[in-house]
Order: structure tokens, then C-alpha cells, then sequence
């Protein structure tokens, strides 16, 4: 798809910047709307 190093490290860099921003934004969402919940409930 890509036929450079250039567009081949960008699209790298891209990936993981969004797939990082879902990791937080799905651990820290559900932490920061529900403080009890979050405290007195575990994840498996």
C-alpha cells in the first residue's frame, strides 16, 4: 500500500496514536463517570 519508508512510518505513527487514545479514553471514561462504582466494582 505504501512505497516509501516515509508513509509506511507515518501511518505506524498514526495507528498507534489512535489505538493509545482508545486505551485511555476506554480505561478513563467509565473511571471518571462513576466514581463509586468504580471503586467498589472489579474488572476481570
Amino acid at each position: 500500500m505504501f512505497n516509501s519508508d516515509t508513509g509506511r512510518k507515518l501511518a505506524a505513527i498514526v495507528c498507534t496514536v489512535l489505538f493509545s487514545a482508545t486505551c485511555v479514553a476506554g480505561a478513563v471514561g467509565p473511571a471518571a463517570a462513576s466514581h463509586s462504582v468504580a471503586t467498589t466494582q472489579q474488572s476481570a
